[in-house]
């Protein structure tokens, strides 16, 4: 596994950690095999749980900007579909594994970075936790799950507007939408998540299993269908990639601008 996604088990509980802090944990392809790796050994017998987090101050970014528009620049359109798929299969990979799995947002979770965190089961966030469907500020369509994992925690209307405004809310308002089940201060986060980790660890498995089956097929999934949804939402990112919008809320972002869409 490389160093820029981490994983450890520690009292039966799975702990991922994004390792990017220096770029606030933004996601790039060379995180794929440590994603995996890491989806795949939570799977195993010995773990109750998996706790997703990030280093540093900040939970997640989203996708590096800077690497996206070089990669546009260049026309490595290849590349940028990998990472959607490692998306796809990252989300679907954490909504069907047969265990809990809670994110622990502390910081920024913009972009894929929300998206991300939504794909967990249960969201811890401190008070200086902020959301944001950013994706369409550079003139892009959500992905990491975003647009399907949003729709299913909030009514239609409050999904859309979310991902077309773009605009960040607190974790005070992510709660009030039931995006976050609890806001924990930094000062005693530590101890709620060895609260937790302990509780789930000593937890039935094979009840939690059932459980999230039964939360899927409630919602009018099954994993065949869940994953035909991610990998539209993932076509759809490409196309907008593609589009001169894109290219300019790109641009705009490193520029510090505001972008001048067609």
């Amino acid at each position: 596994m490389n160093n820029t996604v981490q994983f450890e088990v520690r009292d039966r509980i799975g702990i991922l950690t994004l390792n990017r802090p220096e770029k606030l944990n933004a996601l790039i392809p060379e995180m794929a095999a440590g994603f995996m790796e890491a989806l795949a050994k939570s799977a195993e017998p010995g773990v109750k749980a998996l706790l997703l987090r990030g280093n540093g101050r900040a939970f997640c970014a989203g996708g590096d900007i800077g690497w996206l528009l070089k990669g546009l620049q260049e026309g490595r359109m290849e590349e940028m579909k990998v990472l959607l798929t490692l998306g796809a299969k990252v989300s679907h990979g954490l909504k069907t594994l047969p265990k809990p799995v809670i994110a622990v947002i502390q910081g920024a979770a913009a972009g894929a970075g929300m998206s991300l965190a939504l794909s967990a089961d249960i969201r811890i966030a401190t008070p200086d936790a902020a959301f944001s469907m950013a994706f369409v500020k550079l003139g892009l369509h959500p992905d990491w799950g975003g647009s399907v994992m949003l729709s299913m925690l909030v009514n239609p209307a409050q999904a859309l507007e979310l991902m077309f405004n773009g605009e960040a809310i607190d974790a005070k308002r992510a709660h009030d939408l039931g995006l976050v089940n609890q806001i924990v201060d930094a000062e005693v986060l530590e101890d709620v998540l060895r609260f937790l980790s302990a509780r789930l660890a000593h937890g039935p498995s094979e009840a939690f299993a059932r459980i999230k089956q039964s939360s899927l097929r409630n919602a009018g999934y099954t994993p065949e269908s869940l994953l035909a949804l991610l990998e539209e939402e993932g076509r759809q990112m490409a196309a907008t990639m593609q589009s001169p919008d894109a290219r300019e809320g790109l641009t705009a972002f490193l520029e510090k601008r505001i972008p001048k869409f067609a």
